[in-house]
């Protein structure tokens, strides 16, 4: 049973209302809880009852008591993990490694000093087998959850970041919500449903195969080598009748982190280069961290004052890359603000109608910015909100290394988890570094956001010879079909081999269905089904460890979902390597719904025909 304490209050029975406030100093928070069977949620309201302004930082709203492992931990952002844990999360290696490193913390989270503390917070939700716990919507506060393994407790905190509320204001603090008492899946699913609904969720599709440059080129792309490139996947658009649709121009276009509309001496004018992809017929993308501005380009040197600074007044450091460091533009300065409107509205402008936006957690970094009202919060929003008008609403925008929840609703793609790499590296640290086992991990994982909060983006399937050995590249390409997840390719065509081409055709034929993870624990071993997909029904397994998994029975509710009756009753799991049976399906007919609200936005919707 669900248990839930308060400080002050005597006993709190969910799935009754239930309103009542408490004093912390002048700052009253009014709690209003409410639910019926499985479900509870909560609204607080936080008012300055006192005759003088008030910072407000870390407040804690409840307690839910006597949970059991293992523990659901989501980090804020794209690369970093969600994942079960058994016992605390730990925290040092990770910041001794950031530390040696001369980098912040900032990819791992908003508030460091936790870390720093040797507490690792799981942001936006946490989960049991018998709970989720999540906020609907991120828009204000940074929300997150603490998990007591010695006293089997979760707290639930927000993040203000000394937001100052003066005498006589109130903040609405985001909803809480908690279900319990069913599967873990359906409890993820039906949590990502509501914050869709919540939030009025709508997103474009992305149809087709896409191609991206980075991980055969990665830097050192060229423009002969980017021509050479669409010129062989129109070929084999043609030839293998594969639907390639969108090239996408990665990292090593420009002429510096943050000079986004000036190309290197490698390359002709954006316009040049969205012209050429656009006369192969393919949709033109372009990569950029629209945040992120390097110590070399000439924003830094010419609009310093445009950026997040500390308190020393200087520049804010938000991470490092390109052997550089990296500050964040402050977009609650209006000129800032102008400049990233004009940028993405340039790209626009050049031809490009998909935009890859990477390194946003910059924008969400605490520091002293030109508008000291909003939170890092809000002023990612904002920043996210001018992107959004800038490019319109027909440009494709995917997002990386962002702020999950805060995001929702303004891109149609999301990278849900670490860069993936033309290698397996199994034993690298699971904190973002780029690695195929933890990116393909994180599509199992977070596989309830898809089609719900967005399109998930597991990272390109690589199909030229590698470092990956055949069983490793089928894993992540049947995986990524089967979980229906945006479809891209990143090789040097002229390297892929027969073997290749027939592996993408392969994944392809497992996509356009309804999937589902069955989470249980295990961070290395997922049974995912897919049912009424493009040509099949799917129950797979996939064993992403070094260690055989002998006798896997495939329980009923695989069936009841996919479809697919089991040749055996159990399964053996070898290392690196997925297990499938399918049966041939009948596509879904789906009929469009248009609806058009009041303030002019369209929304699509789209349901099985009867």
């Amino acid at each position: 049973m669900l248990k839930i304490k308060i400080p002050g209050i005597e006993s709190i029975f969910p799935g009754e209302k239930t309103e009542f406030a408490l004093k912390h100093g002048d700052i009253e928070v009014a709690y209003s809880l409410s639910g019926s069977a499985g479900e509870m949620s909560l609204k607080a309201v936080l008012r300055n009852t006192g005759s003088s302004s008030v910072k407000i930082g870390a407040l804690k709203l409840l307690t839910i008591e006597e949970v059991n492992e293992p523990i659901y931990y989501n980090n804020w952002q794209s690369w970093f993990p969600f994942k079960a844990y058994w016992e605390q999360p730990v925290v040092k290696p990770f910041v001794q490694f950031a530390d040696s490193t001369g980098s912040s913390l900032f990819s791992a989270t908003p508030i460091p000093g936790l870390l720093r503390n040797d507490v690792r917070p799981s942001d936006y939700f946490i989960a049991t087998d018998e709970l989720v716990a999540g906020f609907l919507s991120c828009s204000l506060t940074h929300p997150y959850f603490t998990w007591n393994d010695k006293e089997y407790y979760i707290d639930i905190w927000i993040e203000l970041f000394n937001k100052a509320v003066g005498a006589g204001e109130e903040i609405e603090i985001e909803e809480l919500l908690i279900l319990h008492g069913r599967y873990l899946w359906e409890m993820l699913e039906a949590y990502a449903e509501r914050i869709k609904e919540y939030n009025g969720v709508s997103f474009r599709e992305f149809n087709g195969v896409g191609w991206c440059s980075w991980y055969h080129y990665f830097t050192e792309i060229d423009f002969k080598e980017l021509e050479k490139n669409v010129a062989l996947l129109k070929e084999i658009r043609e030839r293998e009748a594969i639907p390639y649709s969108l090239v996408q121009l990665d990292d090593g276009y420009q002429k510096d982190i943050g000079d986004w509309l000036e190309t290197n001496e490698k390359f002709p004018s954006l316009d040049e280069i969205a012209s050429m992809i656009k006369e192969g017929g393919f949709t033109a993308g372009l990569w950029l961290a629209p945040f992120s501005v390097s110590e070399t380009s000439e924003i830094f040197s010419d609009h310093n004052d445009w950026l997040v600074r500390g308190l020393d007044g200087k520049p804010k450091l938000a991470y490092r890359n390109w052997q550089k460091n990296i500050y964040a533009l402050d977009v609650t300065n209006p000129e800032a603000a102008e400049h990233l409107y004009k940028t993405m509205r340039r790209l626009r402008e050049a031809g490009f109608d998909y935009i890859k936006i990477d390194f946003l957690f910059a924008e969400a970094i605490p520091g002293e910015r030109f508008d000291r009202s909003y939170t890092p919060v809000q002023a990612y929003r904002i920043g996210l909100k001018i992107i959004r008008e800038a490019l319109g609403s027909d440009c494709f925008i995917l997002g990386c290394g962002a702020p999950l929840l805060p995001s929702v609703g303004f891109v149609d793609g999301m990278r849900i988890g670490a860069d993936t790499a033309p290698s397996w590296r199994a034993d690298v640290m699971d904190i973002g570094i780029p690695s195929a086992k933890l990116s393909i991990r994180n599509a199992f994982t977070r596989s309830f956001m898809h089609r719900r909060l967005w399109l998930n983006d597991p990272d390109t399937i690589i199909l030229r010879d590698c470092e990956l050995t055949a069983d490793e590249k089928r894993t992540f390409a049947l995986s990524a079909g089967l979980l229906d997840g945006m479809i891209l390719t990143s090789d040097d065509m002229s390297l892929v081999s027969r073997e290749g081409i027939s592996l993408l055709k392969e994944a392809l034929e497992l996509t356009g269905g309804k999937p589902r993870v069955f989470l249980d624990g295990m961070n290395g071993v997922f049974a995912a089904c897919t049912k009424a997909a493009r040509k099949y029904n799917v129950t797979a397994f996939v064993n992403l460890t070094d260690t055989p998994r002998h006798g896997i029975k495939l329980k009923s509710y695989y069936r009841d979902w996919s479809g697919v009756t089991p040749s055996m009753a159990e399964a053996d799991l070898f290392p690196r390597k997925i297990w499938l049976e399918k049966v041939e399906t009948r596509a879904r007919e789906l009929e469009k719904i248009v609806e058009i609200r009041e303030d002019g936005r369209q929304f699509n919707y789209y349901t099985e025909k009867e």
